[in-house]
Order: structure tokens, then C-alpha cells, then sequence
């Protein structure tokens, strides 16, 4: 009978640690699921999210506020809702000089293009766009976002592509 009794201990310890080893990966299971985003599926649901990043970057005030090139960690290129001339410029003059960076910034490894519906002056020079241009690429997406400029309405557009 004794030997019955041990066997019959060891046997509820074994379940109950089984049990709880079961309990903990469901639980880390369940968790992980719950915690870990949607994953996109598509190539272009990918580029409208990213472009939606991009825009949401440049349409903000940027941090720190009064940024440069050797400090910025988030471009942005708004100061009292309207676009800073001097923010646009610092931007334009980052994208000539390290335009990898700037992606780093955005948190992409698209390409982007920034293209205003009229051109902008920086530096003397009218220009229509910021970034690289998107000739002859396969997957674009266009996501546009109306601003002020000059103190007139007017829209910007961000191309992203791979």
C-alpha cells in the first residue's frame, strides 16, 4: 500500500507542474498575441502606412522644437500650423546633404519624395519637391495632406516607393 501511495504523489506532482508549465504558455501565448500588431500584409498597405508616418513627421513642429541639422530627431517642418521657412529649409538642406538620414528620421527604408502643388523657394531657388525622385518606380503610393504656405492653402504630396 505504501508503494501505492508514493507512486500516486508522484503522479499529482507531475500533473500539477504540467498543469502550470501548460497554464504559463498559453497565457504567454495569449499575451504576445494580444500585444503584437497586425502585421500588414500587402505591399501597399506598407507604403500607405509609411507614407502616413512620413507625413504626420513633416506636418509637425519636430523635436526639439527649434531643431537643426546636428540635433534633430524628428523632422518636422510646422511652426504655428503653418510651414517654417527656415524648418523647410533645414529640411531640404539635410535631404541634399545625408538623404539616408532622413529616413533613418522617418523610421523607413522607402524612399520618399515631398512635392508641394506649387514650388517652393529655399534658398533663391524655386523648386517642386524634397527627397528622390520617383521616376520608373513599381510600387507608389501618393498620400496628400493640405497646408499653409505663404499664408494660402495648398496641398503637399508624399510619393513612397521601394
Amino acid at each position: 500500500m505504501n508503494f501505492k501511495t508514493k507512486k500516486a504523489q508522484a503522479w499529482g506532482v507531475d500533473l500539477i507542474v504540467a498543469s502550470i508549465i501548460f497554464i504559463i504558455g498559453i497565457l504567454s501565448f495569449y499575451l504576445y498575441a494580444i500585444n503584437t500588431p497586425q502585421e500588414l500584409k500587402t505591399t501597399i498597405e506598407k507604403l500607405s502606412y509609411q507614407g502616413d508616418v512620413i507625413a504626420n513627421s513633416l506636418l509637425s513642429e519636430g523635436y526639439p522644437q527649434n531643431w537643426d541639422e546636428e540635433n534633430v530627431l524628428i523632422l518636422g517642418i510646422l511652426s504655428e500650423n503653418k510651414i517654417n521657412k527656415t524648418k523647410l529649409e533645414r529640411f531640404y538642406n539635410i535631404t541634399l546633404n545625408n538623404y539616408e538620414k532622413t529616413k533613418f528620421l522617418f523610421n523607413t527604408n522607402y524612399n520618399y519624395y515631398v512635392k508641394f502643388q506649387e514650388n517652393i523657394t529655399i534658398n533663391s531657388n524655386s523648386i517642386n519637391g524634397i527627397g528622390k525622385s520617383s521616376e520608373n518606380a513599381a510600387d507608389i503610393i501618393k498620400v496628400s495632406r493640405i497646408i499653409v504656405y505663404n499664408d494660402k492653402p495648398s496641398t503637399l504630396e508624399i510619393e513612397v516607393w521601394k
